[in-house]
């Protein structure tokens, strides 16, 4: 970890692989690192190890969600994006998309999406909510309110899309 005041060496996070990305959690707390066969977690504030979870598959990126910090993700070489329990280190859900190894993976600001990149020279947005096919309107009876379903227009769906901010660094 590097102090950017002054340019040098503020701490080193040892591990026994190496380390392909790391993240510093939004709210400050945790720094994320994937090391080919783990993620780990570590305090950002006194550096000690946190968490470690061992992963199914080599992994080069990880990613904690960054509203609640109760998950995250990670993609590497089996061309999935895995997500994990934060707090068990459970798989609770997967994305396969790319036709060739992850290398990145990273949550939106405000962890309804994120990307990965992969070697096929693909960007992928996922959505961690799957879109509602459905929505609920309120509609009035004579027994009272009930619930009308209603489809959700392709427009809808492009105005979701045209709302996703990509920001330059």
């Amino acid at each position: 970890l590097w102090d950017v005041r002054s340019g040098k060496i503020a701490h080193t996070l040892e591990t026994k692989s190496p380390v392909t990305s790391a993240e510093v959690s939004k709210d400050g707390r945790y720094i994320t690192t994937a090391d080919v066969s783990s993620v780990k977690f570590w305090d950002a504030n006194h550096f000690g190890l946190v968490k470690s979870y061992e992963m199914p598959c080599n992994v080069e990126s990880a990613s904690l969600e960054p509203k609640v910090g109760d998950k995250f993700i990670a993609g590497g070489e089996d061309m999935w994006i895995r997500l994990f329990d934060f707090n068990t280190g459970e798989e609770i859900g997967c994305n396969k998309g790319h036709h060739g190894p992850v290398h990145c993976v990273r949550f939106s600001p405000g962890g309804e999406s994120y990307a990965s990149g992969s070697e096929d020279g693909t960007i992928r947005i996922w959505q961690m909510v799957p879109p509602s096919i459905q929505k609920e309107k309120e509609s009035h009876v004579p027994n009272g309110p009930s619930k009308e379903v209603k489809p959700i227009t392709a427009e809808e769906i492009g105005t979701k899309l045209e709302d996703l901010k990509v920001g330059k660094e």
